[in-house]
């Protein structure tokens, strides 16, 4: 589709103005409906998605928000890897604001979970939540959390036994006492609703983890004793 807002919405961003961009689509909802819009929405380049989504106060809707697809939103979150956030806030305030709209949160994590650039994102997302994930996958509960420190497994053969249904380190929170339209809710759909995803999620969080402590504690050579040392090497050491 070609509409002339597409234009003026890259313009406006590339004047760092995504919140007037934002405007020139609401104007345009207003004027021509939001299928039009969401057309528009469809064909603009993620580029432009990205930044109107990543400048939202993530607290209040969003017009992009609510009419971009699935397969729209897998682009944008891709894009917005681009943008080097050591802290990921503009991430997590995008997947919160996309995810938790009024209708149907399935789809989006769904299409999350398909790609690798998806998977990524959720990484992201949770990138200082590990420990928390670790912790009610394992025990169940998020008031677990406090109580005892999770400690990373030296295997993932763990995940292959728990997928909802088994007799496997099941859930005991419920939805409704995690329902706070941030982490605790997606890491519970995650787990409880898109396991394979979950299970995804954690195996790649946890390779990480193990990469870190093994630069952070390098394994160490054992010494050798006096009775395995060459005897050329002893004598020059004794001189």
């Amino acid at each position: 589709m070609k509409h002339p807002v597409i234009a003026s919405v890259a313009r406006m961003i590339r004047d760092g103005d995504a919140q007037e961009a934002e405007t020139a689509l609401v104007a345009v909802a207003d004027k021509e409906g939001d299928l039009v819009l969401a057309q528009v929405i469809e064909a603009m380049p993620p580029r432009d998605l990205v930044a109107i989504l990543r400048e939202h106060d993530s607290s209040r809707s969003s017009v992009v928000g609510e009419l971009i697809t699935p397969e729209r939103f897998v682009a944008a979150v891709a894009m917005e890897a681009k943008y080097n956030d050591p802290t990921h806030d503009a991430l997590r305030g995008m997947i919160n604001m996309v995810i938790f709209r009024e209708d149907d949160p399935d789809s989006f994590i769904e299409a999350l979970g398909r790609s690798e650039a998806g998977l990524l994102a959720l990484v992201d997302y949770f990138s200082d939540r590990h420990e928390e994930l670790e912790s009610f996958f394992q025990h169940g509960t998020f008031s677990h959390i406090d109580e005892e420190p999770a400690v990373v497994p030296e295997d993932d053969r763990d995940l292959a036994d728990a997928e909802m249904g088994s007799s496997f380190r099941q859930p005991k929170d419920n939805l409704e006492e995690v329902q706070d339209r941030d982490w605790r809710e997606l890491a519970w759909r995650l787990r409880c609703e898109h396991y394979e995803t979950f299970a995804e999620l954690l195996r790649i969080m946890r390779a990480r983890a193990r990469r870190a402590a093994a630069i952070v504690a390098p394994p160490v050579a054992a010494k050798s004793s006096d009775s395995d040392a060459d005897p050329d090497d002893k004598e020059e050491s004794f001189l």
